[in-house]
């Protein structure tokens, strides 16, 4: 079963076609995951640190989940066909920072265009840790 991320926008973006040929809804959670997907094409980025919690997700054997989430944590707000992202996500040793955001921006920005026809107007990004590669982060 399927739900909408968001039920104040689950129609996400509507686009009218050729005369007669009908509209295209984008959802948001789309566009995220496209973003997402985007985002961890390019090197050294990886999804933020989630830390072992009380009711977390349990895997076989009962122990919890923990580590680097697989992919970055994305949340669009569609209007029309420009998108507003905000992105999370972890940039492992020795990439840098800004650098390494920079190639996110700009391949998140050509994917969104290319697979969902979204123009992205403003993309925050937060790096949430620096993955040392063992597993946790150091920071």
């Amino acid at each position: 079963m399927t739900r909408p991320s968001r039920p104040d926008n689950s129609a996400g973006t509507q686009r009218g076609g050729s005369a007669g040929a009908g509209s295209l809804r984008v959802a948001d959670r789309v566009v995220e995951k496209i973003a997402a997907m985007a985002a961890t094409e390019v090197v050294g980025v990886t999804g933020p640190w989630r830390p072992a919690r009380r009711g977390g997700v349990r895997l076989r054997g009962g122990a919890r989940r923990r580590g680097h989430a697989r992919r970055p944590r994305v949340d669009a707000r569609i209007e029309g066909n420009t998108a507003r992202l905000t992105m999370t996500f972890s940039v492992r040793y020795p990439n840098p920072v800004g650098e390494t955001a920079e190639r996110v921006r700009g391949e998140v920005r050509e994917r969104a265009a290319a697979l969902a026809g979204m123009r992205v107007t403003h993309l925050d990004i937060q790096v949430s840790s620096l993955s040392l590669g063992s597993g946790e982060p150091d920071c």
